[in-house]
């Protein structure tokens, strides 16, 4: 029977702190998913903006395209170069309309406008009012286009449409499209810079909890060891102790005791019937009721409490700082327990009852023993009393 609280002793698989352990990990990967999320709609979002350099790039080029076969056109009455000029002419409206369209929807909505400080003052300023300019290259360039080639016999002078095209309106462009270009490079760069920190911060996270866990289960280890050494269930508050482990926890709280002048006492467990269960009932039946006796003990005795298992069916539980009288009580407690227990809770139907023996430690007690002796002795010369009684020794 010495291994019949193997259900009681055997310590989990995971410990609190090994818990701890594992939920920090899965915080720790949680949290690197949130970011590896977040990042890629920033990601998203900054493509979004290096698409605008990119259009804000092709604006020039447009700008070039639709002057040069508007001129063309003049000059040779080309319909193919009119209709180039044309086409270029509305890629330029449309991209613009792209670009600005964030900000007049945001203005629409009472919102503020996505665009800098800067990008604002380059489209709608005074001193370079980018939009207005592209409307009037816009509407020189349909007047040309629309125009009789020849008014008389002198063709239309493009000098104005090449100047219109060149200067002011490139240069206001090429501000324009770097603009876009040197946000999107801060941004980017900043991004980079962020991503590397937190991809290290999740590294660094992810280290620590895997060298929490290993310490712990190193501790784990030192506690299993320590466990099967004292046969001790390292889980629980107030712990099952063999008879060796018992003894020498009692030694240490007499003498505590003893120096600060402190109440202690005893209660010594009898299982009634115990050998008449064994004999009939068989021995796996015997070591069911031990461990359910064990298992109720645990459950009610106090979180200060020790409880040590001292033969093969005797409890005993050491009560620090309580007084005779209060033990008293526990032990009616303890035994009102039992005997409430339902057929349902009990192993096979067996309806398990306890008696108890008190008693307090006395002045001349140097030895665990001799207290246990003591309690046994009050249950002993008081057997005519039946099951399930407290005797006060």
């Amino acid at each position: 029977m010495a291994a019949i609280f193997t259900k009681y002793n055997r310590p989990g698989c995971i410990q609190g702190a090994m818990l701890t352990s594992i939920v920090y990990l899965l915080l720790g990967g949680l949290l690197a998913i949130f970011v590896h999320i977040t990042l890629e709609k920033v990601i998203q979002a900054q493509a979004n903006v290096a698409q605008e350099a990119n259009i804000s790039g092709q604006q020039r080029m447009l700008l070039q395209r639709a002057s040069l076969f508007a001129t063309a056109y003049l000059y040779s009455e080309d319909i193919a170069a009119k209709q180039t000029s044309l086409q270029a002419l509305g890629a330029m409206q449309a991209n613009h309309q792209l670009l600005l369209e964030p900000h007049y929807s945001a203005l629409k909505n009472g919102l503020a406008s996505p665009l800098s400080p800067e990008l604002q003052a380059l489209y709608f300023t005074s001193d370079n009012n980018v939009s207005d300019q592209l409307n009037a290259f816009g509407e020189q360039i349909y007047y040309a286009l629309n125009l009789q080639v020849k008014q008389g016999d002198t063709k239309l002078d493009a000098k104005a449409l090449m100047e219109m095209a060149y200067t002011p309106l490139l240069n206001s462009l090429n501000e324009v499209a770097y603009e876009y270009e040197s946000q999107d490079s801060e941004r980017m760069s900043t991004l980079k810079l962020t991503q590397f920190v937190v991809f290290w911060l999740i590294v660094a996270i992810m280290v620590i909890g895997f060298i929490v866990i290993i310490l712990n289960a190193k501790k784990q280890r030192k506690n299993l060891a320590i466990s099967k050494i004292l046969n001790v269930n390292s889980e629980q508050t107030n712990p099952m102790f063999n008879r060796k482990a018992f003894e020498l926890s009692a030694s240490k709280l007499i003498a505590t005791a003893r120096r600060h002048n402190e109440t202690m006492s005893i209660l010594a467990f009898d299982i009634d019937r115990f050998s008449r269960i064994l004999t009939h009932q068989g021995h796996d039946v015997a070591e069911d009721v031990l461990s359910h006796v064990a298992q109720g003990l645990l459950t009610i005795s106090r979180e200060s409490d020790y409880l040590g298992r001292v033969a093969d069916d005797k409890f005993v539980l050491l009560l620090p700082k309580t007084s005779a009288a209060q033990a008293l009580c526990l032990a009616n407690k303890i035994r009102a327990f039992f005997n409430d227990m339902q057929v349902h809770d009990v192993p096979n139907g067996i309806h398990v009852s306890v008696s108890i023996g008190v008693t307090e430690l006395e002045k001349e007690d140097s030895m665990l023993q001799h207290i246990i002796s003591r309690a046994d002795n009050a249950l002993r010369g008081k057997e005519n009393q039946g099951n399930a009684r407290v005797c006060m020794a």
